[in-house]
């Protein structure tokens, strides 16, 4: 019995032990939760992108009904981006993160409100342009303008993401072009 209680032990003294290794960037729970919000504003980000491609496709490819049908989820992903980034930009906490990530940070941040504008004005025209009798013509009209206002006006905060990664430690550091020989 006391061979076996060793055995055990030993056997468990002998296991690799998990040490938690600390990200760079973070001091506990409170940059998680940053963390969380910097992810969930950009699976709306993505969201939107997805359905402004279902959005082109069905514009250019499908029958009015499907145009207005597909124009509908578009317009409730632009509010969702809407709502998403305004909460986001009341909730990142910037002295949650180390002194080398909090100017990230709050960069970061203060693009949020034009990620929000960007969805809020993408839903009003949808809203708009989805109404009447002739809503999947006006639809098909603007849906390059649509287009454009979304990628364009997501091009600071893309900027601001990808320095955000690469301060927090989350992206590596873009390599240099090294010259030609």
């Amino acid at each position: 019995m006391v061979l076996g209680v060793l055995l055990v032990a030993a056997a468990l003294w002998q296991q690799p032990g998990r040490a938690v290794v600390p990200v760079p960037g973070q001091r506990g729970s409170a940059f998680d939760s940053t963390r969380d919000l910097v992810a969930e504003v950009g699976r709306s980000v993505a969201d939107v992108r997805s359905a402004l491609e279902l959005f082109r496709r069905a514009v250019f490819n499908s029958p009015d009904a499907e145009v207005l049908n597909t124009a509908a989820g578009f317009r409730l992903q632009c509010r969702s981006l809407d709502s998403t980034a305004a909460a986001a930009a009341r909730k990142v906490c910037r002295s949650c993160a180390e002194r080398a990530v909090q100017s990230a940070l709050s960069d970061y941040r203060a693009v949020l409100p034009s990620v929000s504008r960007v969805g809020g004005q993408c839903a009003a025209r949808l809203a708009r342009d989805s109404n009447g009798e002739r809503a999947a013509e006006r639809l098909r009209r603007d849906v390059r303008v649509v287009g454009n206002a979304i990628v364009e006006g997501l091009v600071p905060y893309e900027r601001r993401l990808q320095t955000l990664r690469v301060a927090a430690g989350w992206a590596p550091r873009s390599p240099r072009a090294r010259p030609s020989p």
